[in-house]
């Protein structure tokens, strides 16, 4: 017991903080709903079941979301799931710590914020969209439907972990399960939507997937780190994310909404071989890079890469040392234009 209250207090400080708050509104709403009572007498109406759910104040239900705005934000920290709680208090505690180490505080909590609060907002419009299709007999679509749980962020854990170290690595049981960083949100993405949709949660299946998606919009955009914004490295483009076979579709589909958002000015491309009529999201060729890169400031070319180099280097250390050898040591990271050699053309 002394070991593990010296280890949460060795936690960095927003780890801390958002596994407490995981856990006491997790643990109040089991509770809480362990002792209520539900009325059945208004037969199976979803909006008469759902004003009965103790846990309406906490978890976002995209009919309630005008009356409990907050739960936007809450949302993320309510588990209804002793087990998904257990996993969800180890994977805070386990990767957030690491993310918290490597980013900082203050980025870390930002990508918690942006990570739990913007899927949980976009999972509730599609889930206004779909009800709104199917007429309104689908009224569960609306009262039915809960938003919760760290499907999200786990979603968004995953993608900063292929940032930081793609070519890191994970061996367990002894070597009998293996995958590298690179394979972490696929491999999610694809098991975890099965599963949820097994279990019939709908809400959870949205905030995987759109999780995903605008954690990496985040990443590779936004997130500031000294005076950089994002991460533009070829390693960690779209299409790294997808196997090869496919990587040609995904480039042209990723391609053509990066235009429309620099054209929208939604992403600000900086100066130098990242002006806008440069696009690092459409594939081309490594000649066509390597020329247009040759007409940027000396100090600009290659910066953005080498910067990501460095940054899954010293990721990809720090873990080792944290394992404490658990894990076989993994070759150190490939340049950026190497990994994306081997993963695909950005």
């Amino acid at each position: 017991m002394n070991s593990l209250i010296l280890y949460a207090r060795g936690l960095p400080l927003v780890t801390k903080a958002t596994t407490a708050v995981y856990l006491v509104l997790s643990v109040a709403t089991i509770l809480l709903r362990v002792q209520a009572t539900v009325d059945n007498s208004a037969g199976a109406d979803p909006i008469s079941l759902a004003s009965q759910d103790p846990a309406r104040f906490l978890l976002l239900r995209p009919g309630f979301i005008a009356s409990y705005p907050w739960t936007v934000f809450t949302s993320a920290f309510v588990e209804t799931n002793v087990a998904f709680l257990a996993c969800g208090v180890a994977t805070l505690v386990a990767v957030g710590s690491f993310l918290e180490r490597q980013w900082g505080a203050r980025s870390y909590a930002l990508f918690v914020l942006v990570s739990t609060a913007a899927p949980a907002v976009t999972s509730a419009l599609v889930a206004i969209a779909l009800y709104a299709v199917r007429g309104s007999s689908h009224s569960e679509i609306l009262y039915g439907t809960r938003i919760g749980g760290l499907a999200a962020l786990v979603s968004g854990f995953a993608v900063g972990l292929k940032q930081l170290m793609p070519e890191y690595t994970v061996r367990l049981f002894s070597g009998a399960v293996s995958f590298r960083m690179n394979e972490l949100p696929g491999m999610y993405t694809l098991v975890a939507p099965i599963m949820f949709t097994l279990l019939g949660n709908l809400g959870s299946v949205l905030l995987v997937n759109i999780g995903f998606i605008e954690a990496f919009i985040y990443l590779r955009f936004y997130r500031r780190e000294g005076s950089l914004y994002g991460d533009r490295s070829e390693a960690f483009a779209f299409t790294t994310f997808f196997p090869e076979f496919i990587q040609p579709v995904i480039a042209r589909l990723s391609g053509g909404l990066y235009r429309l958002a620099v054209s929208c000015k939604v992403i600000t491309s900086d100066e130098g071989y990242r002006q806008q009529n440069i696009d690092l999201e459409a594939g081309g060729t490594t000649s066509n890079r390597e020329d247009m890169r040759n007409t940027a400031p000396a100090i600009a070319a290659g910066s953005d890469d080498s910067d990501a180099d460095r940054r899954r280097a010293i990721a990809a250390k720090a873990l080792e040392v944290r394992m404490g050898g658990a894990t076989a040591p993994s070759a150190a990271p490939a340049p950026a234009s190497k990994a994306a050699a081997t993963s695909g053309e950005a």
